[in-house]
């Protein structure tokens, strides 16, 4: 898979009824944020309640999907995909055995890891990534993220089976982090 042969980036929002109670959106559900106070949202099933979480819009059950997110500020911060059945109520490990293929930063240290199983991958970047593409071939099961300035691919995880599960875009955003889509 190609940052160049990849289709163009989808368009998507982030989906205000699986927010985390810190989590603040956008107006325009296209920026996420954490801050120290919970907000009063009406309880569901779909919300996060221990992680700082957010899935985005829609979700796909095949196909090629691109999409593009910009970090804003420093902080720590997962970007990723998850399966639709991953636990809002409870704590997970997230990697692919729990449904979820992701990397994140931490701020202190400045590090950036896959979140692979049984262990994290630490990712060495030779430039600090503004803006990532996630690419999801879902017939094929493979996740792969890019720096979308520079074209360079920073993880791709091994082939997985997402066994006709929904997958949806996911977020997770903590202290000073925040992200945006793109377009």
């Amino acid at each position: 898979m190609s940052l160049t042969l990849s289709p163009p980036p989808a368009q998507m929002t982030l989906d205000p009824e699986t927010a985390h109670a810190r989590l603040y959106l956008s107006e325009d559900r296209k920026l996420v944020w954490w801050e120290d106070r919970e907000q009063d949202l009406p309880c569901n099933p779909r919300r996060f309640k221990v992680y700082p979480c957010v899935l985005g819009s829609g979700g796909f059950i095949s196909g090629w999907h691109c999409w593009d997110v910009e970090v804003h500020r420093d902080g720590f911060w997962t970007i990723g995909v998850a399966k639709e059945s991953v636990p809002r109520d409870h704590s997970l490990v997230p990697n692919p055995n729990e449904g979820i293929w992701a990397v994140y930063h931490n701020h202190y240290p400045n590090m950036y890891k896959a979140l692979t199983s049984p262990a994290e991958t630490r990712l060495f970047l030779r430039s600090v990534p503004k803006q990532i593409r996630i690419c999801l071939d879902y017939e094929e099961g493979r996740v792969v993220f890019f720096d979308a300035e520079s074209k360079e691919r920073i993880f791709a995880f091994p082939p997985a089976s997402f066994q006709g599960e929904r997958i949806f875009p996911w977020f997770v955003v903590f202290k000073d982090a925040q992200l945006k889509l793109l377009p």
